[in-house]
């Protein structure tokens, strides 16, 4: 499909050097934008990516454990601690 915008000289100029800095034409960078605003986004997705990111949580807080980390004080402090024992 070909389309034809008439762009106001300041927007054109915008969105000209928006491309040239994405590394793209004017027409490639037009179309990217469209295309990207025409994906569908569904509220499924976000929820589809709930189980992932709890058992991302879920080691994190066994790692955690693990090493006898905590989020209470700086872990950068009690691991330099730890170093000074040996």
């Amino acid at each position: 499909m070909t389309v034809t915008l008439n762009l106001k000289p300041e927007i054109e100029a915008g969105l000209l050097g928006r491309a040239r800095a994405s590394g793209m034409s004017l027409e490639q960078y037009l179309l990217y934008l469209v295309e990207s605003a025409a994906r569908p986004t569904t509220p499924n997705a976000a929820a589809a990516e709930q189980p992932a990111r709890g058992e991302a949580v879920r080691r994190m807080l066994n790692f955690g454990e693990e090493h006898h980390l905590d989020l209470g004080e700086p872990i950068t402090r009690k691991l330099l601690h730890k170093g000074h024992r040996f």
